[in-house]
């Protein structure tokens, strides 16, 4: 291989590792935002919980399919909280998450 095969293939594999670390905090998000909801609508089948979680993040790109389920599920439990104290919430646990993969391989 030469020079510029060498450092194109360093680059798609640096492009794959942040891929792959931005699915994993998301990922951990959405589980630490599950147990947060579940907690606050009083639901004790958080495995399912979570799972609707992921289905609903699977649905588009990106995060507004995640804050409508979560934020639906609350107004629906009647919990006194607005859209902007979960969207809040949600980027302090991606912060969260962040940090706790920090120095995971």
């Amino acid at each position: 291989m030469g020079i510029i095969d060498d450092r194109e293939e360093a680059l798609e594999k640096e492009y794959i590792m942040k891929l792959e670390r931005s699915f994993h905090i998301k990922a951990r998000r959405d589980r630490m935002l599950a147990r947060w909801a579940a907690d606050l609508i009083g639901r004790k089948d958080f495995d399912v919980y979570f799972n609707e979680i992921i289905s609903a993040s699977l649905l588009e790109p990106g995060e507004e399919n995640v804050f409508n389920k979560v934020f639906d599920d609350l107004q629906y439990a009647d919990v006194a909280i607005d859209a902007n104290a979960v969207r809040e919430k949600m980027k302090q646990l991606l912060r969260e998450a962040a940090s706790s993969l920090n120095g995971v391989a």
